[in-house]
């Protein structure tokens, strides 16, 4: 998800597109997170949900997930991440980039490095085909 957000941000010309769930939620994966969070949703902390009391987690849910994990940054991308509907009725991101993040994404010599919870580096190189 993360690829195709920096993806996204580096095709738009302004620092605030618009990002549709399903392009950059597939629905298989949605899918698959509703069965890992909701069987797990009272066993493992890491699957609490304060601000979510629905149970089971719907797709709606998901999608506040989705949101809350993407503002979760030790330098922060984004200065708000708005849950809104698209012209097509679909749900999707409204999204307003900082400018270090913004600039970073049209760079397409940059590599994005993303620290996983247990330590490891996982790096983002994307290519970017002309459109």
């Amino acid at each position: 998800m993360l690829s195709f957000l920096i993806t996204r941000v580096h095709r738009h010309p302004e620092r605030e597109p618009r990002v549709a769930v399903r392009k950059s939620l597939p629905r298989e994966l949605e899918e698959y997170l509703e069965r890992i969070i909701n069987p797990k949703r009272h066993a493992a902390p890491c699957f609490w949900y304060r601000r979510i009391l629905e149970n089971p987690i719907t797709k709606k849910q998901l999608h506040r997930i989705l949101r809350g994990q993407l503002e979760m940054n030790q330098t922060v991308c984004f200065h708000e991440i708005v849950l809104a509907d698209t012209i097509s009725g679909e749900a999707g991101f409204d999204i307003a980039c900082t400018e270090p993040f913004f600039w970073a994404c049209k760079d397409s010599a940059v590599r994005f490095v993303y620290v996983c919870p247990e330590g490891g580096l996982e790096v983002q190189v994307l290519e970017y085909a002309e459109s």
